[in-house]
């Protein structure tokens, strides 16, 4: 049973009426829906369903009061000098007011973090804003990273036939954050999104994390777990245009006694369209990583093709993963497959490492890597995942054979 401290709520209305002040009234407005969103929604505890796996003991969930978020932003000077905008979102409310209010117009329901995502759509004070305009091809990544706040929000809208690749790391320090993104994939687009989470070890870090994809657009994402204390993650696709694809990847390293939860949607609702997911998560210690993954394809969504597969490495007899595939099914010309597993290092894969020379402690390791790897290649960009692999390194310098 959770043990929260019994206190006030640090968030309350009248800080979000002070950020109102001086902000347009239709942005006021979307905050006060989003804070009484935010009051209906009941504060989760070990009795809460979806919650119920988890271990909530000496967490506080509460919402903090509003702090600045605190970020940097890395951008080729000619992506710029072509049109490429990177800019605060504070910024953009007023530079492109007209794209960024309709971006935070569009409705969305969390499954998981639907409260944590209803305050931080309420109280927010800054973000980032990242908008290629049509055809626009983006030659370097852009780099975004945050290092506090409690709320922060990314907004990235790709217009017709742009083609971009946006890398999102989350540091921060605060004992509670929850942040929402936004993706706005234009007809024919082709957007990258890399997510990683590696805030303090002491942090409760919550993301929901929402995409909208128009006619033959493509959106590869992953996200990159390795911080924390406690994660919890909705990452939500929705077809909408026919001919759309969305490549879904998730990777987690967890140890200790961290604990990440990912929901994830693959949203048909157009006909013709794809999604491909692969979420992976390599558990050590007495750690523990949960998925709830669902599929759903809409009457009219004839000939999907959607595939969902969550892979679960277990490094110590003390590590659990869960996980639950769950399909919603309304069109009857479509193929939708799924596949879950959940182990430790297969012997087979040791013994062949081992019959090559290696040690014990290295075969593992080796396993570990590849089993890494398949996730970073089909990303497809080095330029941003190569830094990955030196992160996960150090921890696993101390995988050993189970």
């Amino acid at each position: 049973m959770a043990t929260n401290i019994e206190r006030a709520p640090d968030v309350d209305r009248a800080a979000i009426e002070q950020l109102v002040k001086s902000e347009p009234d239709w942005l006021g407005d979307l905050r006060r829906a989003a804070f009484t969103r935010y009051e209906e929604l009941p504060q989760p505890d070990a009795t809460t369903p979806g919650w119920r796996r988890l271990s909530l003991e000496g967490i506080d969930l509460r919402a903090p009061r509003p702090a600045p978020t605190v970020f940097t932003t890395q951008v080729s000077a000619a992506d710029r000098e072509r049109g490429l905008v990177v800019c605060s979102l504070a910024d953009a409310a007023r530079s492109h007011e007209g794209d960024v209010r309709q971006a935070l117009s569009i409705e969305h329901k969390g499954k998981s973090v639907g409260r944590y995502a209803a305050i931080a759509e309420a109280a927010w004070q800054d973000g980032v804003f990242v908008y290629a305009p049509a055809h626009f091809v983006a030659q370097e990544p852009v780099r975004i990273e945050l290092s506090s706040g409690t709320y922060p929000r990314v907004m990235v809208l790709a217009g017709e036939g742009a083609q971009l690749t946006v890398a999102e790391t989350h540091r921060e320090q605060d004992p509670v954050s929850a942040g929402v993104v936004d993706l706005l994939c234009g007809g024919g687009a082709v957007v990258r999104y890399l997510h990683v989470q590696d805030c303090a070890r002491t942090a409760a870090a919550f993301s929901h994390q929402r995409a909208m994809l128009e006619r033959d657009a493509r959106l590869i994402t992953l996200n990159f777990g390795i911080g924390g204390r406690f994660a919890r993650t909705d990452v939500e696709v929705e077809l909408r245009g026919p001919g759309a694809e969305s490549d879904m990847l998730g990777l987690v390293f967890a140890e200790d006694r961290q604990q990440f939860d990912y929901r994830t949607l693959q949203g048909h609702r157009s006909p013709n369209t794809r999604s491909d997911l692969l979420f992976k998560a390599a558990l050590d210690d007495q750690s523990h990583a949960s998925y709830t993954g669902v599929i759903v394809i809409d009457r009219g969504a004839q000939r999907s093709d959607a595939y969902q597969a969550n892979r679960n490495l277990l490094l110590k007899e003390g590590a659990r993963a869960d996980t639950e595939p769950m399909l919603e099914i309304e069109a009857d010309d479509v193929r939708c497959t799924h596949g879950a597993t959940v182990g430790p290092v297969d012997e087979e894969q040791l013994f062949y490492a081992r019959s090559r020379g290696l040690e014990a402690d290295a075969a593992a390791r080796l396993i570990v890597e590849g089993f890494f790897a398949e996730v970073f290649e089909k990303f497809g960009n080095p330029a941003v995942t190569d830094s990955l692999r030196s992160a996960v390194a150090p921890h696993l310098g101390r995988v050993g054979a189970v």
